[in-house]
């Protein structure tokens, strides 16, 4: 009989033990349904810290003449973007410090530093800009910079909807072995998006800027026939806990031929941005540089 009660009592202390364990959030077992819950679950993201890095080769070939030497510094032209900082989706604030590397472009552009450095800072209807190259180096130049309207938030690259609206028109995801970034377990998805979708996409947002008499129909449908034999894929970590998105990574590969207005002339393009997010709802402050 006490036998039995001291197993009655550990598996009652078991369950209890159990149910109040974290329970990991419930994700659809189809990859591209999962993807979208992921997506869905951004709009819940109102600060966070970013660690971005972008990079992008880039190799003509086929190139004559004046084109060819116009051109030289593209052959092989590699750049590399590093941004990191804070940013407030909720009021569309930002407070971000990168370094731009152009290869050999970098010295004729920055007069012989080895990289661009800027900081960047927008808080309400302020955004104030300060670089290491110019006449105004080392200086705060401060611009206006109105608030979106609703409809423009939306395509703001700040706000989480314009991701989330991409990811959720994905063409076909698959599920990638669960990693852990930083101490936070994620599910590991990559998504395969059509890259037609980012060219209507972009001109959207830029209709949304005031830049959309600029985009003309029959140019979107020439820049979507030189996309037909590109690949964008975007692999996604989510926390376990939360769905909330750790770590972004985009790969666009593009393989153009016959450049317009140059026959027989061949672009290889490969861009790769790499964003991990963290300390996300944390309260951050982003104030105007004194």
């Amino acid at each position: 009989m006490k036998t039995r009660l001291m197993l009655a009592v550990l598996l009652l202390l078991a369950l209890f033990v159990t149910a109040c364990q974290p329970q990991g959030a419930p994700v659809p077992a189809d990859p591209l349904e999962a993807v979208k819950a992921i997506a869905d679950k951004q709009t819940e993201v109102k600060t966070q810290h970013m660690d971005m890095n972008m990079a992008l080769n880039l190799k003509l070939d086929g190139l004559t003449g004046d084109q060819a030497q116009a051109a030289a510094l593209f052959k092989n032209f590699k750049a590399n973007l590093n941004i990191a900082g804070d940013v407030d989706n909720v009021k569309q604030d930002a407070a971000l410090k990168g370094d731009l590397d152009l290869g050999a472009l970098t010295t004729f552009i920055t007069q012989g530093e080895d990289k661009l450095e800027f900081e960047v800072v927008k808080t309400g209807e302020k955004m104030y800009v300060k670089a290491n190259v110019g006449d105004t180096a080392g200086e705060w130049q401060e611009q206006d910079v109105p608030l979106p309207t609703d409809t423009e938030s939306k395509d703001n690259p700040l706000n989480p909807e314009m991701i989330t609206d991409l990811l959720k028109q994905s063409s076909k995801a698959e599920k990638l072995a669960d990693e852990k970034i930083g101490d936070v377990d994620t599910y590991h998805y990559k998504v395969t998006l059509n890259p037609e979708t980012l060219i209507d996409s972009l001109a959207k947002m830029a209709q949304s800027t005031g830049a959309g008499e600029a985009v003309d129909p029959t140019q979107l449908d020439e820049a979507k026939k030189f996309l037909k034999d590109s690949t964008l894929e975007v692999e996604l970590w989510a926390g376990k806990q939360d769905l909330l998105v750790r770590q972004t990574k985009v790969h666009f590969n593009l393989n153009l031929k016959d450049l317009p207005d140059m026959p027989g002339a061949t672009a290889l393009i490969d861009f790769v941005l790499t964003n991990t997010a963290s300390k996300l709802n944390e309260p951050v402050t982003i104030t105007a540089p004194q």
